[in-house]
């Protein structure tokens, strides 16, 4: 038996189960209340701004990388625009990000048809779709906040699209988007009335 057959019995025995799927669900509900309850108790106020330019770039990092699990990364890009200068935030924040979003790349390039099957005609589609519009459509999605991302990455992969077109299209989409996350940020601190 291949490992696509184990993984393929996986998920269709075990995964498929609402059973399961809700206790996922549940967990990781759970763990993310007890990280940010852990956080908030042991981690200083000032944490973020100490890290500066680091902790923008592992923030977009690990948001980018929880492949089909959102977690939003782009209020630590306005915030930090409110606090360092616009455009190396959305430099820095663009390397994690583009960086973080080869997993969902190498999820559909190491096994990405696992997940499609049972959804061979919606992914032929997309598969056209990518092959029609190719490096517009991996920017398009990157500079649009939305979990179809995490998709057309594993679709990108498993249909073996060019990886330095993905990355050169991510890289381009995310830096327009981290700019103007970072410049929102920038702009909501001017509004504020000084101490």
């Amino acid at each position: 038996m291949s490992y696509q057959d184990v993984l393929l019995r996986f998920r269709d025995h075990v995964l498929s189960r609402r059973s399961v799927q809700a206790a996922i669900f549940v967990g990781v509900l759970v763990l993310s209340i007890a990280l940010l309850w852990w956080g908030q108790s042991h981690l200083p106020e000032d944490a973020f701004v100490k890290h500066g330019y680091l902790g923008v770039f592992v923030i977009n990092l690990l948001t980018c990388a929880s492949v089909l699990f959102p977690i939003p990364g782009e209020a630590a890009n306005i915030a930090a625009g409110g606090v360092y200068t616009p455009l190396w935030v959305a430099a820095v924040a663009t390397a994690g990000a583009t960086i973080g979003e080869m997993t969902s790349y190498l999820v559909g390039h190491m096994g990405g048809r696992i997940f499609i099957q049972g959804y061979e005609r919606r992914y032929v589609q997309a598969q056209n779709w990518m092959d029609r519009h190719g490096m517009a459509a991996v920017f398009l999605f990157a500079l649009i906040p939305m979990l179809v991302y995490d998709l057309l990455g594993i679709i990108a992969g498993s249909t073996r699209y060019p990886l330095m077109k993905f990355i050169l299209a991510t890289a381009a989409g995310r830096f327009l988007r981290c700019l103007i996350e970072a410049y929102l940020g920038s702009s909501f601190i001017s509004l504020l009335p000084l101490p």
